[in-house]
């Protein structure tokens, strides 16, 4: 019987809904004193714990990363001469929420004055786990497949598999993979008076691809 041996690769990706968002935020003051923008950047954040509080378990986590406070200056004059104007205090945080408190969350952030900069979509570890599982397989009846054809292609009949591999075990080449987490660039903060209870977001879907190489023998008669 004459055989050969026949390398493949397979892919495969798919579309999760995301289980949790991180909203990355900010809020920024101004006050003629340092003491005076400390205590409002610190009045910020006192609101904002509250208010993550008072939304309960649709809120993961609050991460407050930073509450820089630094003073500001003009240029005033033909000649420029540089003038305090006061002092300013910047916040920088992030909140993790379960997906479908988004809406709900989102809108009560932005109710305490911060500006939601950017939403990033993500699944839990196990979720991505078992996405990753699933899309892998789908991956590795992809290289059969693509095996099948080859082996239907020389007239012969697909034979055992030899190896199975990552992408770039079994040869020089590599192909791409893996999970990536999809991201909503917004802009949003509290510009009126008027207050919503939720805000119309439509969560982003998380993209899991797979990639695989794999061997196999062709009975050739």
């Amino acid at each position: 019987m004459t055989t050969a041996t026949i390398a493949v690769k397979g892919s495969a990706s798919a579309e999760f809904a995301p289980d949790f968002a991180v909203a990355h935020l900010g809020q920024e003051f101004n006050a003629p004193t340092r003491d005076g923008a400390l205590a409002e950047g610190n009045a910020a954040i006192a609101r904002l714990r509250d208010t993550v509080a008072d939304i309960g378990q649709g809120v993961r986590e609050l991460r407050v990363h930073s509450l820089r406070v630094q003073e500001t200056f003009n240029h005033v004059g033909t000649d420029r001469v540089r003038e305090s104007a006061g002092w300013v205090a910047q916040i920088t945080g992030q909140v993790l929420i379960a997906a479908s408190e988004v809406p709900v969350a989102y809108a009560r952030l932005i109710d305490t004055g911060v500006a939601i900069h950017q939403l990033t979509w993500h699944l839990d570890r196990d979720s991505e786990r078992e996405s990753q599982r699933a899309v892998r397989r789908l991956a590795v009846a992809d290289a059969g497949e693509a095996a099948n054809d080859f082996a239907l292609a020389l007239g012969g009949q697909l034979g055992a598999l030899l190896a199975l591999a990552d992408p770039g075990l079994l040869g020089p080449a590599t192909f791409g993979g893996g999970t990536r987490s999809a991201t909503n660039m917004r802009m949003a903060s509290a510009t009126s008076g008027a207050r919503d209870d939720f805000v119309d977001i439509d969560p982003d879907v998380i993209t899991i691809s797979a990639n695989v190489e794999a061997s196999y023998e062709v009975n050739l008669d």
